[in-house]
């Protein structure tokens, strides 16, 4: 289970670097002329899941649902990074629990509850994560801002090309 956690709380360090080192305007605000949500409201939108999964641990119901859609994560930086500081705390707190830990999982309104695992939940998070920071970077990019070279790459995709390098050299 340990596993799991880890590769989500990397997935959230990488972010809140990222994030610490972003001006103000290119975190809260969208591309002039682009649809593309700004890499705050893409923060908020991953940490609403990591929040999800983490509130409902102890009831073993996590309802993707319930997500609490703070504007102030979105706009403030400092919000972002702090919540993101909470979020690894929360995950690092549960480490310890198996990761065969049965969850019933309300993935979208309207929907039937599932079950599932710990494990399972931890990686659709952390993959959740991953894409949205795909997504961060691609805004990011747009405004002529270069993110970190394996920010919002997913782990198979980064081993991939670890392997590429080596039968490079």
């Amino acid at each position: 289970m340990s596993r799991a956690a880890n590769e989500c709380i990397e997935f959230l360090l990488e972010g809140g670097a990222l994030i610490e080192a972003l001006a103000d305007e290119d975190y809260a605000f969208p591309c002039e002329g682009s649809a593309w949500s700004s890499p705050g409201a893409h923060t908020r939108h991953f940490l609403d899941f990591v929040d999800c999964l983490l509130t409902g641990i102890d009831a073993q119901r996590i309802d993707y649902t319930a997500r609490k859609r703070r504007s102030d994560v979105e706009e403030s930086r400092m919000v972002g990074c702090r919540e993101i500081a909470l979020a690894v705390e929360g995950l690092e707190r549960i480490r310890h629990l198996d990761g065969r830990l049965p969850l019933e999982v309300r993935p979208e309104p309207n929907q039937d509850w599932t079950r599932s695992t710990l494990s399972r939940e931890l990686q659709f998070v952390s993959g959740h994560v991953v894409h949205h920071q795909a997504l961060i970077r691609m805004t990011l990019a747009h405004r002529g801002v270069e993110a970190p070279s394996n920010y919002g790459v997913a782990p198979s995709t980064r081993a991939h090309r670890e392997e590429m390098n080596e039968r490079d050299d």
